[in-house]
Order: C-alpha cells, then structure tokens, then sequence
C-alpha cells in the first residue's frame, strides 16, 4: 500500500456528500480477456458499456494490452490523474498493494486469468467506523481484498471495527444469476446518515436481498437499511444516483424498478437518461463535499446543470476507465467522509 499523507487519527464515513478527507484510490492492472467471450457476451454483463460488450469478444485470450494498448495506457493516465487531484486537495489516498502472482491465479478457471484492482468501491464498505470487507457475486474479483488487507489493517490500528462477509460459493458466470448469497458490493451501498441504502440489481449481476439483510444485522437498530431494486441493465446503484448535497442528487430514474427511494425522492434530482447512465456512468460522480463534485469531462449538459444550482464542479477525462463499467465514485472509496460544523 502507497499513501500520500498521513492518515487521520479515526476513520469515519458518515454522509455521501461528507467532506471527502481520506480514500483509497484503485490501481490499473493488466489481464487477460476470457476464452469464453469470444463465442459472445452472456446476459450477466449486460450492464457493460455499449463499446465494450461491441469490442471484448474480439479481444478473447489477449491481454488488455494488447487487444486494446490505448484504452489500457489511457486508463492508467486517468486513474493516475484522478490520485494527483485528490492529493492536490489535500486528500489523503492510499493505493491497494499489487496482488501477487499466487494471488493472481485465484478462480483461474473460472475467469481466464480475469484480474481487476480498479474499482476498490465494491470489495469494501465503511459505514461510520466499521470497515467491512464485502462478498462479490463474480468470483474472478474475488481477489481484490487481498490487496486491500494492508488498508483494512492500517485501518484497525487506528480502532476502526472489521468485518468480513462470508465468502460465497463459486459458480460459473452464466450461473451468476441464480447463486445464492449473500451478496453485497460496495457500489450498492450509500451511506446518507442512518439511512443505508442497499441496491438489488434484477440482472443477478450484484447485490442481493440476503446481503442487505446482512448489513442490517451487523449495523444494529441504530441505522436503517433500504432496499432498492435496480433495473438489469445497471450493475449497481451507483451508476444512476449521486448525493451532491443534502435536497440535491443526480437520479437515473430508468434505473428505479419501484421509482426513486424515498430518502431522496422529495429532493431536487438532476435527470439522466439510462444510457447516459450505463455507456457514460454519468451518475457516478466523485463528491468531494457538500456541493463540491468531481464529474467525467464529457458530460457537460450535467456539469452545467449543477453548476446552476450553485455546485462547484471539477471535471477530468474518464472515458478510458468508464469503459469497464465503473465511474469517479467506483473508482475510489471514502475512510474519513465527514459533515463539518
């Protein structure tokens, strides 16, 4: 693990749109796209952007590299970029440590040698200062905790509580759908004060009704946890809902199967369509405090939108890594995300 500042003296994510203190930021690392897309995608990745479920059949058995050397090299410049701006806002960030070569080859069979570091939103979730080590459906990204565990123990030293979910069963991507949990990633997860909100993707691709059950055991009565079915188009919540503020959020709601949840309906909500939601991950903005927010360079109608309701907004390009289905708010997770006064 790589840090750019020492860290704070307790971890601690009360609000989505805290003031943003102190993060790990995930890495680019190459892999190997699977054998068995090359005879086509299977209904479990629908959620993929528009141009990769287009392109990654073509790229069967080669490294990303590879297949595509600009969109890796991009995406390591962007991830890279994203780091050199939280720093020069004074955040903290951490870096997951490189997963070793035995570490690599966990679910080989299944995934082809598939390896992921990028997105560190889904394999952890902090709520106030319970680090939790989160249960992933696809078991390819099983691996990603491992190079999260100096985090967690860096975390515990400073008495933060630690949880880890019950690994599930392993199965057959076109299982995915039908494999029982629990199961919860962190891209599902929003933490708006006591109010948990858990999404629970149709698609089967996710989080799931025994993974928010989980959660809502371990917080206790303190909190409430609410269930939000998502559309099987998206893969989790967050690809078409941002807290900007408290009364203001970014909403897909093509994404809603039973309409925007209630902590946050009677809200001033941004609108975006659903493709803009899976092809451009335009609801998955980085929020660096209360009105302050990090959104992908391209998408100037929501910038403008925004900035009209007096929000500070920051852009940079993204477009490399939101190929891979995954944002800002993937992209990074919060340790201290704090309301201040």
């Amino acid at each position: 693990m790589t840090s750019t500042a020492q860290p704070f003296d307790r971890v601690n994510v009360t609000h989505e749109w805290g003031v943003l203190k102190e993060a790990v930021v995930g890495r680019v690392i190459d892999f190997r796209v699977p054998e068995r897309l090359g005879a086509g995608l299977p209904d479990s990745l629908r959620f993929l952007p528009g141009p990769t479920r287009r392109d990654l059949p073509g790229w069967a058995g080669r490294l990303w590299s590879e297949a595509d050397p600009e969109g890796y090299t991009r995406s390591v410049e962007q991830i890279d970029g994203l780091v050199r701006f939280l720093t020069g806002r004074g955040v903290s960030v951490h870096r997951p440590r490189e997963l070793t070569e035995h570490e690599l080859g966990v679910y080989e069979n299944d995934g082809d040698r598939f390896s992921m570091q990028t997105f560190v939103r889904d394999p952890m979730i902090v709520v106030g200062d319970h680090v939790i080590e989160a249960a992933l459906r696809l078991p390819a990204r099983f691996k990603e905790r491992f190079g999260l565990r100096p985090v967690f123990e860096e975390a515990v030293s400073r008495g933060a509580r630690h949880s880890v979910m019950p690994p599930p069963s392993p199965v057959a991507v076109p299982e995915l759908a039908s494999a029982t949990g629990p199961f919860l990633e962190g891209g599902d997860v929003m933490v708006l004060g006591r109010d948990i909100l858990v999404g629970q993707g149709r698609g089967g691709a996710a989080s799931d009704a025994k993974g928010a059950r989980w959660l809502a055991r371990l917080l206790g009565d303190g909190y409430r946890v609410h269930e939000v079915p998502v559309s099987d188009q998206v893969i989790h919540l967050d690809d078409g809902l941002t807290a900007v503020r408290e009364g203001l959020a970014v909403v897909c709601r093509e994404q809603f199967v039973d309409g925007v949840p209630v902590p946050v309906a009677d809200w001033d909500l941004i609108d975006i369509g659903l493709r803009a939601a899976v092809d451009l991950l335009a609801g998955n903005s980085l929020v660096m405090g209360p009105g302050e927010v990090l959104v992908d360079e391209r998408l100037t109608g929501l910038a403008e939108a925004l900035t009209a309701r007096n929000v500070t907004v920051h852009t940079l390009p993204f477009d490399a890594v939101t190929a891979f289905a995954g944002g800002f708010r993937c992209a990074h997770h919060p340790l201290v995300r704090e309301l201040e006064g």
